[in-house]
């Protein structure tokens, strides 16, 4: 690996998009230089599968909807929209004067070849699930059906309609994802267009690829094509490295601006050095222990609730994760969640609560409730059941760590292994509340508490085809206070982000899927 970039090479890679940027007179062109951890094995966004490809496809493409830096959808390649009453169909107007890097238009019929090589057997997408809603989608995917036969057409050059098999409230989400970017099928067969090195990449996104040499890929912004306008950054050169430590090396040589992530090794250090520059910030992903309610006495609610009280959720983050996990009081991440849950009540409240509610289950001083916590492997994660243990010690509780199964341990719960309270996570497949409560629908392959409660189900269900967004969110609402007074897991924390960001660097926003486009930000004196 190639531990850093000569002057000269980072000039000849400047130099090689002088014709491709042009600022405005009087202008000084801005360059931001980001770093990016671990491999790119492709530029074709819908093979993507890792955190650097989707960071470089998102600057490079843009899909019918974008996000902005606070994860909100907003229109990209699309104007605007129309969704049918069934929720089957989208009608999309491509928004006038929309180019690819080559200044060719971007048409309706672009978006249709590319839905169709995105299930095209051959194309062997890995990240297309979520967009298998579109009618006849699986059946194209395995060759049952021929690729006319996908639910994506052109009215014309600006309109674009696709077809679901079933309503799906979040599929605009799913149109933000990498997957869904278009590919510029025509040109690709033209020019056998490079998706490993990019030499021959036409793309339609705020910024096109200038070079790709040396572990660095270099974009710029073309401000002759229609649309990338909000781009305040001229230039962003993407520096690959091996591991977190050795882009934090660079950020503290001068090196990069940003690093995508940060090691945890001395947190507590890191984050006296950087200070406001090392951002640890919450996404869609929650740590947590379930529980089994299948067993007596955790087939008690009460016992349950008592239990998740008395635990010291933001001692637990400091003191076990130094920070690097963030404390978390419902499965569903708050900013996910319809309405914003209550604040705690402070740890000695909590803890009078738990006490009274263990002694209504018939527990107290003359029958103490003794509890395994089944962790599975991890020095942290034996760390953090011996602080939730200690925690219970102070409300009468005798437990202990579970640790005779170490290996195999969430195949294990998918097939239903004996238990008291185990550890489990979830993070999002998209920034949805939904997402977290259906794995507790009765019999669900991830439900490792086996809570079955028919009116939840029966919310979830609604709540997953329901095209009226406020009957949605009430549902979805309805059903996440019913997890929490059933409390069949307990939540604990919070998944975070570690980001290096310089100070100048500004529009950088937390948001559930962590990504910030070059689009939205810019630099600051």
């Amino acid at each position: 690996m190639q531990s850093s970039l000569s002057r000269g090479a980072f000039a000849f890679a400047l130099a090689s998009i002088a014709t491709i940027l042009q600022p405005a007179a009087g202008e000084a062109a801005t360059v931001l230089r980001r770093g990016l951890v671990g491999p790119v094995e492709t530029l074709d966004p819908q093979k993507a599968a890792t955190v650097a490809e989707t960071m470089l496809a998102l600057d490079l493409f843009e899909g019918l909807v974008r996000r902005d830096g606070a994860g909100r959808l907003v229109p990209g390649a699309a104007s605007a929209w129309e969704v049918s009453a069934d929720g089957l169909v989208y009608t999309f107007t491509l928004r006038e004067g929309a180019r690819w890097s080559n200044g060719d238009a971007v048409k309706a019929g672009d978006f249709v070849a590319s839905f169709r090589r995105l299930f095209d057997p051959a194309t062997d997408a890995t990240e297309d699930g979520p967009l298998q809603a579109i009618a006849n989608a699986g059946a194209v995917k395995t060759g049952l059906a021929k690729a006319d036969a996908l639910g994506v057409s052109a009215s014309d050059d600006r309109t674009l309609v696709i077809r679901l098999d079933r309503p799906t409230p979040t599929f605009l989400d799913r149109l933000a994802a990498p997957a869904a970017l278009p590919v510029n099928v025509s040109a690709s067969r033209k020019l056998g267009s490079d998706f490993r090195t990019g030499t021959k990449l036409v793309t339609n996104g705020a910024y096109g690829l200038a070079s790709n040499a040396k572990g660095v890929f270099t974009l710029a912004r073309d401000p002759k094509r229609s649309g990338d306008g909000a781009a305040a950054i001229d230039t962003v050169t993407y520096r690959r490295f091996e591991t977190a430590a050795d882009c934090l090396a660079a950020f503290r040589s001068g090196e990069v601006d940003i690093c995508p992530d940060a090691p945890t090794e001395k947190l507590d250090e890191l984050k006296a050095e950087l200070g406001a520059a090392l951002r640890i910030e919450p996404y869609a992903g929650t740590y947590f222990y379930a529980f089994n309610t299948t067993r007596a006495p955790f087939d008690d609610a009460r016992v349950r609730r008592a239990l998740s009280l008395a635990i010291d959720r933001e001692a637990l983050a400091a003191s076990v994760w130094s920070g690097g996990m963030l404390p978390a009081a419902t499965l569903v991440p708050a900013a996910l969640l319809p309405n914003q849950p209550a604040s705690e009540q402070p740890i000695a409240a909590r803890r009078e609560e738990a006490r009274s509610l263990l002694s209504a289950a018939g527990f107290g001083d003359k029958k103490p409730l003794t509890v395994a916590i089944r962790t599975g492997s991890g020095v942290a994660n034996e760390a953090t059941a011996a602080k939730v243990i200690a925690d219970w010690k102070a409300v009468g509780v005798d437990g202990r760590l579970d640790t005779s199964h170490a290996d195999g341990h969430f195949a294990a719960l998918r097939d239903k292994a004996d238990f008291d309270i185990a550890r489990a996570g979830w993070i999002a497949d998209e920034p949805d509340a939904l997402d977290f409560l259906e794995i507790f629908k009765s019999g669900g392959r991830f439900n490792y508490a086996r809570y079955a409660s028919p009116d939840f189900d029966r919310l979830v269900t609604a709540a997953e085809t329901e095209t009226d967004g406020t009957k949605r969110s009430a549902d979805i609402a309805e059903a996440a206070t019913m997890l929490a007074t059933d409390a069949p897991v307990i939540p604990l924390l919070s998944y975070a982000s570690l980001s290096i960001v310089s100070p100048k660097v500004g529009g950088w926003a937390a948001n559930p899927l962590d990504q910030h486009p070059t689009r939205t930000l810019n630099l600051v004196d």
